[in-house]
């Protein structure tokens, strides 16, 4: 005779700790500044998350903060050519791929915020994350040329000249900023450092979502 099933009497939810989440398991949509060309249903120029939710329009800041920050390299490839671009993580990597390349290396970095909602937000949705008493939006924005230096390079030149002050300890006004050259414009992101300091529950959340 076949034995009983025992029925499961309690429901065990483990912590993220017994879990051992990484920053690479967790699904984090793409932020876009859309352009011209862009095939996003959004004003030119608004920052939008996850291609859905226009969280700023253009030239309007939202209080963001840096929690993970990778900077890399990969060929400088045409838009209109079908080659796929080798990437490197490292300095050693980027300078053995421009050996063999017939492209220039191009920097760029991926960098990931938390997006606070702001008060006049029509879209609660892209903000479902607590932290402390105030509610986040978690996107990823991969940047180059202007948008590199816009925003990874400021980065890189507060924390060289405040290396005992973590970059999210402060807000950042993000925000897309028209550049114009010549008979051509375009939406660059954009990061600003304020003197708003983040909360101690912001705070422990980024420290542990870069360590």
């Amino acid at each position: 005779m076949a034995g009983k099933i025992k029925e499961a009497t309690t429901t065990e939810i483990m912590s993220p700790a017994a879990m051992m989440i990484e920053p690479s398991d967790i699904e984090i949509p793409r932020i876009n500044v859309v352009q011209k060309t862009s095939e996003i249903d959004a004003p030119f120029g608004s920052i939008v998350l996850d291609k859905q939710f226009v969280i700023a329009e253009p030239e309007k800041a939202v209080a963001a903060i840096p929690v993970s920050v990778l900077k890399g390299w990969r060929e400088d490839i045409p838009y209109d050519d079908d080659e796929v671009p080798r990437i490197a993580n490292s300095q050693e990597e980027r300078d053995e791929i421009a050996k063999s390349s017939d492209y220039p290396m191009l920097e760029f970095a991926d960098i990931t915020l938390a997006i606070a909602k702001p008060e006049d937000t029509a879209v609660e949705a892209a903000f479902p994350f607590p932290i402390g008493n105030e509610f986040f939006a978690l996107g990823r924005i991969n940047v180059a040329k202007d948008a590199y230096r816009q925003t990874f390079k400021r980065l890189a030149t507060f924390t060289l000249f405040n290396p005992e002050t973590p970059a999210f300890t402060r807000f950042w006004d993000f925000t897309s900023a028209l550049i114009s050259r010549g008979k051509y414009s375009w939406y660059a992101p954009s990061l600003t450092f304020t003197d708003k300091e983040t909360s101690e529950a912001v705070q422990k959340f980024a420290n542990n979502f870069s360590s």
